[in-house]
């Protein structure tokens, strides 16, 4: 990819939490890691036949960096590094780079 393509985001490692009753559940880690890929909103038939209605929800990411990325981790696409990530890997697709789609966390 371009360099000129790439901007800054920060990924975030999905953690399994136990609260206070003893219940378990997905959260992410406060640590921010630095990476750099392009990120576009998510169109095309195929996308569109795979997602339905949550199309709107789901990003597309270009990604060849060195730091590797696991399906359930967050990515801090809109918010500050501070926040909770507002996306997270659903698919990564190993090509010359990795290829992935986010989806909107709700």
């Amino acid at each position: 990819m371009r360099i000129t393509n790439k901007k800054p985001y920060y990924l975030k490692r999905k953690k399994k939490v136990e609260d206070d009753e003893g219940g378990k559940y997905d959260s992410y880690s406060d640590e921010p890691i630095d990476i750099k890929a392009r990120i576009w909103p998510a169109s095309g038939k195929i996308q569109a036949e795979i997602y339905g209605e949550r199309l709107k929800y789901i990003n597309n990411m270009l990604y060849d960096g060195d730091i590797e990325l696991v399906e359930g981790d967050g990515i801090c696409v809109y918010v500050s590094k501070e926040n909770k990530p507002d996306y997270r890997i659903i698919s990564i697709k190993p090509f010359s780079h990795l290829t992935i789609e986010l989806e909107k966390i709700t």
